[in-house]
């Protein structure tokens, strides 16, 4: 490894010796520089090489050089943080706690994010006060740290003040509160934190916060028929914010897979169900993404091999299946467009109009003909048609722009018909 300095490079080479000779060269320094260094270059190190640095800094710190770790503790890293308090909690006792407890009351907030990772370790009930407030700062690596630790705790306030934010009108708040909850790490929070999402203008973010939390699909089967709508709409926006919001390394994080494989299942085993629909769009939609991702260099080239073979597994799961089931989906994906839920209409159009499935043309057209459908599926719909190339198949627009209220919407709709024209 190749950096420019030399103690931060022999920690990450290969040489055995010299790498644990540099971590404790580090430590006991401390070299602020080659510390600074690393952190400086995070990024650009696999998971696996991080790993075993940070596995290098847990073997160093002891109790004899314990003190020598606090001026690193300036320069904050997530992907350190956990083994500098793991190591610090192997000698937890109360003078230890008081002195995390000070710098996560009055450190920057760097240091602070070191005392609250430490908290999540040695668990010490006087610290909820102040975890609580550092839930609440803006430095994010602090605010996750605070949230784990007093999840730790069990700490009610801190869970009953965030629980009630989901129901913020405000969508910055809705999602730092889901944030928290992921964190904090009870599950009684997941049915709140997916009412939120679909309530929210950012669902994508709150759904990788649920995605990350808990697997998905256990949600996919629920007793309770709402409950597994909102597990197929978090998993539809987790699709939709991959490589768009997040790295081709949530397919490993979120449980892309076995997602999948739930959703193959279930399709194989309820063909003609009430949801068979919803399973339709969601594997149309999957096998159009990874496909995507397989057949542009864009999306894979410096991602990880352990991604790559991820997205390969994932990619012949999808390709295993054989045309029959294929042509059932694209068959099934039509009757999301004659249920009530907008959500799941506009979820199918929008499929329908990527992949551009003429089969579904007289299904786009019936949403334009029927009286009580909403101005903002009307809308898609004749997006789609767009795309699709089949404007000339709107029977009568003017009888069309009669039913739209909307200014904005009307806009819309009469600048995509223009290109009729």
């Amino acid at each position: 490894m190749n950096l420019p300095n030399r103690w931060t490079s022999e920690l990450l080479g290969k040489d055995k010796f010299k790498a644990e000779k540099a971590a404790q060269h580090i430590i006991n320094t401390p070299d602020i520089e080659a510390w600074i260094c690393l952190i400086d270059n995070s990024d650009y190190l696999f998971s696996y090489i991080k790993e075993k640095a940070g596995n290098l800094f847990l073997k160093t710190i002891n109790k004899d050089n314990l003190e020598k770790v606090f001026p690193l503790l300036k320069y904050h890293s997530p992907d350190w943080d956990g083994c500098f308090a793991q190591a610090f909690s192997k000698y937890s006792d109360e003078s230890l706690n008081l002195k995390l407890l000070e710098l996560l009351k009055t450190g920057t907030p760097q240091e602070k994010a070191y005392a609250a990772k430490y908290f999540c370790f040695a668990e010490y009930k006087d610290a909820a006060v102040s975890l609580f407030e550092a839930a609440k700062s803006d430095y994010q690596p602090l605010k996750i740290n605070a949230a784990e630790a007093l999840g730790k705790l069990n700490d009610l306030f801190s869970y009953n003040y965030f629980l009630d934010n989901l129901k913020s009108l405000d969508d910055w708040e809705k999602i730092e509160s889901a944030q928290f909850l992921a964190s904090y790490g009870n599950k009684d929070a997941v049915i709140p934190m997916l009412k939120s999402m679909s309530e929210s203008d950012m669902e994508e973010h709150i759904a990788g916060e649920i995605a990350g939390f808990i697997n998905i699909l256990e949600y996919f089967e629920n007793v309770d028929y709402e409950i597994q709508l909102l597990a197929f709409e978090a998993f539809d926006n987790i699709l939709s914010g991959i490589a768009e919001i997040w790295t081709l390394g949530v397919l490993q994080d979120f449980k892309i897979y076995e997602c999948i494989e739930k959703l193959i299942e279930l399709a194989n085993n309820n063909p003609d169900s009430s949801l068979s629909g919803k399973y339709a769009q969601l594997l149309l939609k999957s096998k159009t993404k990874i496909i995507l991702f397989m057949e542009n260099s864009q999306y894979t080239f410096d991602e990880e091999k352990s991604v790559l073979s991820e997205l390969e597994e994932i990619f012949h799961l999808l390709l295993s299946e054989g045309n029959e089931f294929w042509d059932k989906q694209i068959k099934n994906i039509n009757k999301e467009l004659v249920v009530v839920d907008q959500k799941r209409k506009i979820a199918a159009i929008s499929v329908i109009s990527e992949l551009e499935l003429e089969n579904s043309l007289p299904y786009i057209l019936g949403l334009l003909s029927n009286n009580i459908e909403s101005e903002v599926v009307i809308c898609e719909a004749v997006i789609a048609l767009s795309k699709m190339h089949y404007l000339d198949n709107i029977e009568d627009i003017n009888e069309l722009l009669s039913k739209i209220n909307d200014p904005n919407i009307g806009a819309i709709i009469q600048n995509t018909l223009s290109k009729t024209e």
